[in-house]
């Protein structure tokens, strides 16, 4: 209540000013590439599409591979992910956005990553650190 049209832009989230949700810079996620010629390592950059906001990000770190068909997870930490490889992963954006945890709000915990105008990978957050 008592928000004007004017103040509302593309990427803006309204929601309950009791129950405000998490804004963060860095959070872990599940990615799943879809296509990507190379290899994906840290400090690799995209744009994040996540709801109605792009934001360009920064891989910070790998954190372990999950397997397809089990869902197990990887004890070593891996290098690089590539084509069809399901990874967790440390992710940093450049500016502060809406994010919350797929498993509470699935609509603001999902997001694609794009590069060179095509859709790379999707993802879900899992945990927003900071």
């Amino acid at each position: 209540q008592g928000i004007e049209e004017e103040d509302v832009s593309p990427g803006f989230v309204l929601c309950d000013a009791s129950n405000p949700i998490k804004t963060g810079k860095i959070f872990d996620a599940q990615v799943v590439i879809l296509e990507h010629k190379s290899i994906i390592c840290a400090g690799y950059s995209a744009v994040m599409h996540i709801h109605c906001a792009a934001e360009e990000i920064t891989v910070k770190a790998l954190i372990c591979l999950v397997d397809k068909k089990t869902g197990e997870k990887s004890k070593t930490r891996p290098r690089f992910v590539k084509q069809d490889q399901v990874a967790i992963m440390r992710i940093e954006c450049s500016g502060l956005i809406c994010l919350e945890q797929f498993k509470l709000f699935p609509q603001m915990g999902r997001f694609t990553l794009r590069d060179e105008n095509k859709t790379i990978a999707i993802g879900k957050v899992l945990k927003v650190v900071e």
